[in-house]
């Protein structure tokens, strides 16, 4: 009994989900003919690379908005034009974070990074 009933059910299932899939696509071919359906456009942005840098300041030039970051353990030090904007609240010594457009030396936004601070353990 369990066993018909089962087979039944799943009959039911199986052409309730075909009629519904055929039912469907045959208002919408009908839809389409009549009025045309505007799909949605998907828009990639090209957003420009970046090479992102973290290190210390280790000057400040006013003068031509540049600032000199040491990167790393590796001590590598790059210079990096900086919006005249941002670099009025860099102060030396700060540990920061810049985003640097691909290929150049200007600065697309720079971050001061704050770090916890160890405690000595007594």
């Amino acid at each position: 009994m369990k066993k018909i009933a089962l087979v039944l059910f799943l009959v039911f299932a199986v052409s309730g989900l075909c009629f519904a899939q055929t039912a469907s696509t045959v208002s919408a071919t009908t839809t389409t003919s009549t009025t045309q359906v505007a799909q949605p456009a998907v828009v990639k942005k090209d957003l420009p690379k970046v090479e992102v840098i973290t290190g210390k300041i280790i000057s400040i030039d006013l003068k031509n908005n540049t600032i000199v970051v040491k990167e790393g353990k590796a001590a590598a030090e790059k210079t990096v034009a900086v919006d005249a904007n941002d670099i009025t609240s860099l102060k030396t010594g700060e540990n920061v974070k810049v985003l640097v457009k691909e290929g150049s030396n200007v600065a697309v936004s720079v971050k001061e990074i704050y770090r916890k601070h160890k405690t000595a353990k007594q």
